[in-house]
């Protein structure tokens, strides 16, 4: 489902920008070997954030144990960045998956399988077409119940 978000771009609020700004200036002696620094300075100037970037922040927060205080948690926005990410990968998702089960509800079939991935019933192999009832039984199984049906016929 989330391979249709790849290469997605958002807009990134200018209020969000000023945010990062803020946390930067909070870290005192920062440099580029703190986790989040050159991303904090990458994204204070820009407008349209990727879906990408995105995960790479969630991923960011969800794993992080320190606390609120460290300056890496501090350069990644903190709570305001971290709840504004998780928001919006949902509604990109979320969107994604409405799609999805609109064009479902509208009568097109087979919206969550690829193109690729359908079968052509048209040209089917004999290895996958339905046996008969009999057929599918062991052969001892089958020749009795031949003879059984027979038995049941004469009287």
């Amino acid at each position: 489902m989330n391979k249709h978000l790849y290469d997605k771009k958002i807009e990134f609020p200018k209020e969000k920008r000023e945010h990062l700004k803020k946390c930067f200036s909070k870290v005192k002696n920062a440099d580029s070997n703190i986790e989040g620094f050159n991303r904090n300075k990458e994204l204070q100037n820009k407008e349209f954030i990727t879906y990408q970037q995105l995960k790479r922040i969630k991923n960011f927060f969800d794993n992080f144990k320190g606390n609120q205080n460290e300056p890496s948690f501090i350069l990644n926005g903190g709570f305001e960045i971290k709840n504004w990410v998780n928001n919006e990968l949902r509604k990109m998702r979320d969107f994604i998956g409405n799609t999805k089960k609109n064009k479902m509800d509208t009568g097109m079939q087979n919206q969550f399988i690829d193109p690729h991935e359908k079968k052509d019933f048209t040209n089917v192999r004999p290895s996958q077409t339905h046996k008969n009832t009999v057929q599918k039984y062991d052969t001892a199984v089958t020749e009795s119940l031949k003879r059984i049906n027979e038995l049941i016929i004469k009287l």
